[in-house]
């Protein structure tokens, strides 16, 4: 069968039968412009404003087997190389080519409008799934290194069950649905992922309720309850779907914008649906299969496989008792080389765990972004933290977690004796103080005595160069569109009811169908703004109604130039950090209200881009703009329920604080402790965002910006990354004017310096991803690039769906039973430690203590008469 994609692009544009006329020009008397684009930030330029492929003559085009059946809309598209884009006639434009050969690769080019999408088989697979991926991805957020069990999973699963439903289902009609309307299609299939994908995120507001209702104590009377709980997650979640819809015009239908990860969905679908592809010749589903299998390897046989740390295994060993300082050499190769949450930074640090390497999307995402993205990583992480670090360039880094108390000696909080990646807090000494203890907790207010005790409060130098970096990033990003793409944009709102897109086709073919309204939009926004009032002002989130209207502006204003760097490059540049900022300094020492700032800002930016990218996969599908509106509005609903419910459930299923102090007789949720890590570290289950989230609140909540990052602050220099945020994006754009033939147009400060690694999580996943998307990438794709075409994507989803089934597999056999943990004997792959970068006396008596504990067992410390004989003190987390 002939691919979907044409051969040969042909010599002139010729558009015809579909919709209205073609417009190819934003303004008649504006030139397009000479510069060559940057693939970033194309916010439909005149000169792209053309159609989104190259296209072969429609006379000798086979439609695929997405493309309709009976009716397929005919379409003749013939595009000039000069059309699109180039410098000159004839001279192709290098960022274009790309985006026409990624898009080209997966998505098909003509609809047939008669195919059903809206059905009764979508509403009962879509809930089914809805609920699993809604369940299993909360219980995933408690996780080192956030993983979720993808959307994918549903569209595998789904295939078959459609099929079976309508070969068994009756042809009855219910409230206006028909049960059986033929066939299972495509499109029913791309509303089922739509379900899946809007279930699957957990909401934002989780860490917000959590952290307030668990780790602060804030439950019972006057506290966070159920409803108030719902009600918070409700306001975070749909304030962002009315964006999302508003928004569709500028960030859905320009053929620029890419939306990278959906291309995976789309090659996902088609290769189900076209049994001449690989429907069924099983590839997907074999690597599915095998992927979900090994990944019993890294997560329980051998977890040393999930950090292979070159540097520990090459470095002197640290000392064998816990009371003596390691060699200096030691504590720098280990500081460096180790990948173990509360241990260091990852240098030379392979993993071969999906779980840690897919994070990063190395395949999905363009080569060009991934090497961006890397190329500020490896500068940020691995050469200017660790000179601070050596440096102690925030007061006293170095010292930072050498406390016995907490060492491998102690409570094994930091097994290697100091930290660099952790997010705790710590005094003046470099001791670490649980987040909470800074929260008087009738109040929610700094607790000014202990502050004043242990200031100046210091955090890692990893911590703090992240906080750098997102200073960097929220600065350069609004400066990088401004240059590059703020002429272009201001036309788009000036001419946002025109339709500027006809040419593309697939804007043309979604004109088939009725549009929504953006009067449906508005209501919802209008709705969730009285909501969200309501909540914040009553509902124990201690926000004001002025602080929620801010809130929402905040979101409202930058979710156009952030959606712009998304959709092209797959990369988000959150609100989080700012918001805090903002906040911080409006409502200082309400930890509360500065948390709940940020979830409603960030959330309500972050989910209506969630909700842009579902809708660009059914601009790609050209699935029904009413029905994609329904479908996510039901989801989004149903999963922000579970999602709540879940998380309350499971962070009371595992175990109280010994501490009695915060207790109160008849509330289950008081005194409540993560405890989960402390029984198999390897297993990576640290509520690691959590307790990033909590930290965070209490540095820009209870103690404050002002005296954090204020003068006299050991860390008010990272507010000079603001500056060079402004100035750094100036330096490609000007090279780029003075050589306009070079790769200047490629470099993107703000992609730059985004920094995918979150401060606590296992590091091993910046070498590793980086060999994967060069190999698929670029070797494969120019040696193979057939192969590259047909299969890259589909081995996307294949390796991101069996590694989450394996994940919640080994969970739910090994883990789920808080009393009754299941751990694989320790050995040269399954370390205490997760990687072997420990001194030995704590893997060997960690391995001991954790295997006592396990199977419902208590460890007894009295008969291990080696790491009794060594003083090993056997301690819990708190």
């Amino acid at each position: 069968m002939n691919s979907a994609v044409g051969d040969d692009p042909a010599e002139a544009i010729d558009m015809t039968e579909i919709g209205k006329e073609p417009s190819h020009q934003t303004d008649v008397d504006e030139p397009a412009p000479s510069r060559t684009p940057d693939p970033l930030c194309i916010v439909n330029t005149p000169s792209s404003n053309v159609p989104s492929q190259r296209a072969t003559n429609g006379s000798d085009r086979h439609p695929g087997p997405l493309e309709g059946t009976d009716k397929p809309v005919a379409v003749t598209l013939r595009i000039t190389e000069s059309a699109r884009g180039g410098d000159g006639p004839g001279e192709p434009d290098e960022g274009y080519d790309e985006v026409y050969d990624i898009v080209d690769a997966v998505v098909p080019r003509t609809d047939d409008p008669t195919i059903p999408a809206f059905t009764f088989r979508v509403l009962v697979l879509g809930f089914a799934f809805a609920l699993v991926l809604a369940s299993v991805n909360t219980l995933f957020t408690f996780r080192t290194n956030t993983f979720s069990l993808n959307p994918f999973i549903g569209v595998l699963l789904s295939y078959p069950l459609g099929h079976l439903l309508a070969r068994v289902l009756p042809t009855t009609r219910i409230l206006g649905l028909t049960l059986n309307p033929g066939r299972f299609t495509h499109k029913e299939h791309a509303l089922i992922f739509i379900f899946c994908s809007t279930a699957s995120g957990p909401a934002y507001a989780l860490y917000n309720i959590v952290g307030q209702k668990y780790q602060l104590y804030q439950s019972g009377g006057g506290g966070v309850t159920t409803a108030s709980a719902l009600g918070f997650a409700a306001a975070t979640q749909l304030f962002g779907y009315g964006l999302a819809g508003l928004c569709r015009r500028f960030l859905v239908r320009p053929a620029a914008m890419l939306w990278p990860g959906n291309l995976a969905t789309v090659a996902l679908l088609r290769s189900l649906h076209d049994v001449g592809r690989g429907g069924d010749d099983g590839d997907g589903g074999n690597g599915d299969e095998g992927c979900g299998r090994n990944r019993v390897l890294p997560s329980f046989v051998a977890p040393v496989l999930g950090a292979v740390s070159l540097l520990c295994y090459l470095a002197p060993r640290l000392p064998d008792r816990g009371g003596v300082a390691p060699l200096y050499a030691a504590k720098v190769a280990r500081g460096l080389g180790s990948a173990q949450p509360s241990g260091g930074l990852g240098f030379l640090s392979l993993s071969f765990d999906w779980s840690i390497v897919g994070t990063q999307a190395p395949i999905t995402t363009p080569l060009w972004a991934l090497l961006n993205q890397f190329l500020g990583v490896y500068l940020i992480l691995y050469i200017i933290t660790p000179l601070l670090w050596v440096n102690s360039a925030f007061g006293n880094d170095f010292a930072i977690g050498t406390n016995p108390y907490d060492g491998p000696n102690g409570t094994g909080r930091f097994p290697l004796g100091f930290t660099l990646n952790s997010a705790s807090l710590f005094d003046r000494n470099g001791t670490f103080v649980p987040a909470r203890l800074f929260v008087d907790r009738s109040t929610l207010s700094l607790e000014q005595q202990l502050y004043d005790e242990r200031k100046p409060i210091l955090i890692t130098t990893y911590f703090a160069m992240e906080y750098t970096v997102s200073f960097i990033v929220f600065t350069s990003a609004i400066v990088h569109v401004v240059l590059w793409y703020g002429k272009d944009i201001r036309t788009r709102f000036t001419t946002a009811m025109r339709d500027l897109d006809a040419a593309d086709i697939h804007a043309k073919l979604i004109d088939a169908y009725p549009d929504v309204p953006d009067s449906w939009y508005l209501l919802l926004l209008a709705f969730n703004v009285v909501l969200a009032i309501g909540v914040c002002q009553w509902g124990a989130f201690d926000l004001p109604w002025w602080g929620v209207l801010l809130a929402l502006a905040l979101a409202g204003a930058t979710i156009i130039p952030i959606g712009t760097i998304q959709a092209i490059s797959g990369q988000q540049i959150g609100l989080n950090v700012m918001s805090e900022f903002l906040i911080g300094l409006l409502l200082p020492g309400r930890i509360a209200a500065v948390m709940s700032f940020k979830t409603l800002s960030y959330m309500s930016m972050s989910q209506g881009l969630f909700l842009v990218a579902d809708l660009k996969l059914g601009h790609y599908l050209k699935v029904p703009p009413r029905a994609m509106f329904a479908v996510q509005l039901i989801a989004t609903v149903v999963a922000l329920v579970v999602n709540v419910l879940v998380a309350f459930a499971v962070y009371e299923s595992f175990g109280r604080s010994s501490e009695d102090e915060f207790v109160v007789p008849g509330d289950p949720a008081s005194g409540r402790i993560w405890r989960l890590q402390s029984a198999n570290p390897p297993a990576g289950w640290s509520a690691n965002n959590y307790n990033v989230f909590l930290n965070a609140g209490a540095i820009w909540g209870a103690i404050g910006p002002a005296r954090f990052f204020g003068p006299g602050s050991p860390y008010s220099v990272t507010l000079w990354g603001l500056l060079v945020g402004a100035v750094a994006p100036v330096v490609p754009w000007l090279l780029h004017k003075l050589y306009p033939s070079s790769i200047f147009h490629l470099i993107n400060i703000p992609l730059i310096a985004v920094f995918p690694a979150q401060v606590g999580g296992f590091r091993s996943d910046m070498l590793t991803p980086l060999v994967v998307g060069v190999l698929i990438n670029h070797v494969v794709k120019r040696h193979r690039h057939g192969w590259w075409k047909k299969y890259a994507f589909v081995l996307s989803a294949a390796l991101d769906s069996g590694t989450a089934i394996g994940v919640t597999a080994t969970f739910v056999a090994f883990t789920l039973n808080a009393g009754y943990q299941i751990l694989m004997p320790y050995y040269a792959l399954n370390r205490a430690d997760g990687e072997g970068c420990a001194a030995e006396f704590y893997l060997t008596c960690k391995g001991n203590e954790n295997q006592g504990n396990a199977r419902g067992r208590q460890y007894d410390y009295a008969a291990d008469e080696y790491c009794r004989g060594i003083g090993f003190s056997a301690g819990v987390l708190h």
